[in-house]
């Protein structure tokens, strides 16, 4: 979670207001793979279970989505 909170305030000092977005949400993201993971793990909730994987699934893509569009800004 350090590490998500990290990324996003580097993101926070981004000049530009949609690169600063792009790599806050990436961060955000990230961070939600990431419990989204633990819940896999330890998780027992058949439904609690099948939002994690749908979250780790559709942010997987939106992470893609917004690093292409950063790679482009270079």
């Amino acid at each position: 979670m350090k590490d998500m909170h990290d990324k996003m305030m580097t993101a926070v000092n981004e000049s530009d207001p949609d690169k600063a977005f792009a790599k806050g949400m990436v961060a955000h993201h990230e961070g939600a793979i990431a419990m989204a993971e633990t819940e896999l793990k330890y998780g027992k909730d058949p439904e609690m279970r099948k939002l994690a994987q749908d979250i780790i699934k559709a942010q997987k893509g939106e992470i893609e989505q917004m690093n292409k569009w950063l790679d482009t800004q270079k």
